[in-house]
């Protein structure tokens, strides 16, 4: 039996070109970004490559730490504590837990863009989850790493980027596995566990879910990371006008990119999944966004953005965004 689909959203893009100087719907309509597919290539040992990672990963003492609780401020009936925990390479990851004061039957891991995160956003958190908000590697404001990172994320992207293993983004999978595994440690009464994730989080999403077994199902919005063959070739103001960069001067880039590809990872999601991808965006090319939403391989609804990364004027407002996430999250089963 094929998993369920469905799609909802938008069907065409605002004019945005003279806001941006380039036209970042790249020359696609939404029946041509739905027949985007991953890339054919894939490096032989990408499944094994990732279960030495998922293995190193297990063999991890997280020695996670919590601060004190306390409540949220402008949050009634909310608590907030620090967190922090040991991920891969010795790197300390820092955070916060968010919890109801009522009973929890959920967890929710919470990525983050780019630019890191400085508190925890309650936005579509639902009321009966515990959340971990993380800050992955070498992003502010309770991951730097010196050198890497900042607000842009324009070193983080290449990080590492000589060899699979060291790159930026697969120490950033790792910690958001770990994220999963200290909330199951600290709530182990926990029934579910799932992801939500945009833009930089969305990639790491995919990859996360893709290659692993902590989540139960995930919210992936305009996913970054997506068909970098696609991202490198198109115009953006994102990072992957950085990695077009480097890889114009370095092709062999691309060897690494090719594993942390999360259309690739996609291909391997049988989770319940809600992606958004957008038909216009200037940060993450829409087509990488697209290969990843239609390459996801279980139960998946598609609710289609007009935009994404939008900075303000028409078309900015999707009206049915938070109402969508809200609606899946609510729709999961209470037992994964």
């Amino acid at each position: 039996m094929r998993p369920e689909k469905r799609r909802t959203g938008a069907i065409a893009a605002p004019p945005m070109r003279e806001q941006y100087g380039f036209d970042p719907t790249h020359g696609m309509d939404l029946e041509s970004l739905l027949a985007v597919h991953p890339p054919e290539y894939e490096p032989p040992d990408l499944d094994s490559f990732w279960a030495r990672v998922a293995n190193e990963a297990s063999e991890l003492d997280s020695e996670f730490e919590v601060g004190e609780w306390v409540s949220l401020e402008g949050e009634p009936g909310v608590q907030v504590a620090d967190v922090s925990y040991s991920s891969l390479d010795g790197i300390r990851i820092g955070g916060w837990l968010t919890r109801p004061v009522g009973g929890v039957t959920r967890g929710l891991i919470v990525g983050h863009g780019y630019g890191g995160r400085d508190a925890p956003d309650l936005t579509g958190i639902p009321s009966d989850a515990v959340a971990l908000f993380p800050v992955v590697r070498g992003l502010p404001a309770r991951s730097e790493v010196d050198g890497v990172g900042g607000e842009t994320g324009m070193h983080h992207v290449l990080w590492g980027i000589r060899s699979p293993r060291g790159y930026s983004h697969v120490g950033s999978v790792v910690d958001t596995w770990l994220a999963s595994r200290v909330l199951r440690e600290l709530f182990p009464r926990l029934r579910r566990v799932d992801y939500l994730g945009s833009s930089f989080g969305g990639g790491i999403g995919a990859l996360a879910i893709g290659f692993g077994d902590c989540f139960d199902a995930g919210v992936l919005e305009v996913p970054s990371f997506g068909h970098h063959a696609w991202r490198i070739s198109v115009p953006s103001t994102g990072s992957a006008r950085i990695v077009a960069e480097h890889v114009f001067d370095h092709p062999e880039a691309m060897d690494t990119l090719s594993y942390v590809d999360a259309a690739c990872a996609a291909r391997r999601v049988r989770v319940p999944m809600l992606v958004l991808p957008a038909l216009a965006d200037p940060s993450v090319p829409t087509p990488g966004q697209f290969a990843i939403a239609n390459a996801l391989d279980g139960p998946t609804w598609t609710h289609v953005l007009a935009h994404g990364h939008c900075t303000g004027g028409d078309g900015c407002d999707d009206g049915r965004r938070d109402d969508t996430i809200a609606e899946f999250l609510e729709g999961l089963p209470k037992d994964a």
